[in-house]
This record gives C-alpha cells, sequence and structure tokens, in this order.
C-alpha cells in the first residue's frame, strides 16, 4: 500500500485564504453597490420620483373592475417577464385604461415582483412594482410612447 506524503497544513491555508478572501470581498462589494443603488419598495427611487405606496384609489373614478385590473396587470407581466418585452402588447393595454385610477388599480394587481434583467428572480432580484419593472423594461423610444399619459395622470415614470 502507498502512503500519500505528508501535507503541509499552513500551505493549505494561505491556498485557501488566497483564493476565499478575494471572493469575500467581491461578495461584499456587490452588497454595498446593491444597498447604494437601493430604489423604493415601489420601484421608484427617491431622486426620480415620489413613492406612490399611499396613495389612494377613488372608487367613483374608476372604469375596470379589480378582475380586469388582475387581467391587465397578468398582461403586462407576461409581457415583460423572462427575456424580450412584448411592447406592442404594453402600449395596448396602458391605452385601455383611462383614468389614473384605473393605473393606480393595476399597480395594486400587479403588486411586488422581484427583477433581475428582465427576468424573476427569487434569490437575487430586486422588489419592483409595475413602475419599476416598466422603467427597466423599456427604452428611451418606448417611454415617450406612453409618458404623456402617465404626465396626465400625475404617476412618475
Amino acid at each position: 500500500m502507498q502512503q500519500l506524503p505528508p501535507v503541509n497544513k499552513a500551505a493549505l491555508i494561505a491556498q485557501g485564504l488566497k483564493i476565499g478572501l478575494p471572493l469575500i470581498g467581491v461578495g461584499i462589494g456587490i452588497y454595498a453597490i446593491r444597498k447604494l443603488l437601493k430604489r423604493n419598495p415601489d420601484g421608484t427611487t427617491s431622486k426620480v420620483a415620489p413613492s406612490i405606496k399611499d396613495t389612494v384609489i377613488h372608487k367613483e373614478n374608476l372604469t375596470i373592475s379589480a378582475s380586469d385590473a388582475a387581467l391587465f396587470a397578468n398582461t403586462l407581466y407576461g409581457s415583460m417577464q423572462d427575456f424580450g418585452t412584448d411592447e406592442e402588447t404594453i402600449f395596448s393595454t396602458i391605452d385601455k385604461l383611462n383614468t389614473k385610477d384605473d393605473m393606480l388599480l393595476v399597480i395594486k394587481a400587479f403588486g411586488m415582483k422581484k427583477y433581475l434583467w428582465g427576468a424573476r428572480d427569487p434569490w437575487f432580484g430586486q422588489e419592483y412594482n409595475l413602475i419599476g419593472w416598466l422603467r427597466s423594461e423599456l427604452g428611451k423610444k418606448e417611454v415617450v410612447k406612453i409618458k404623456p399619459k402617465f404626465e396626465e395622470w400625475g404617476i412618475p415614470l
């Protein structure tokens, strides 16, 4: 039977530190950057717009039902989920909303969903509401198409 050569424990520990410390440093750096760039829970940044979390929905101004809002929210989510964005579906869905309260109801129905580069990621994603998803998924040319409606409603986009 052949015996293994003796192991230098100090060299193994040094090797582990050479590899482990940079990995820990990178992890701490990523965590710090995420904290620095953190958005409000509703997907807005305080620099860009105030939080719409406490906004009141006036039922008398609604032109859609709660089930319609849920359907619109699911349609919008489906058009942005995974890679690739179906901009035409987003535009047509938003065009069906007539009042600010309709949009707020859809935002409420959408809820908070984890977002990471166009995909739902339960571990690393940042929680965004519909506004946060739209900001992340649409380019400048697409935002120009829907921004007037949001400005009319007084909802920051």
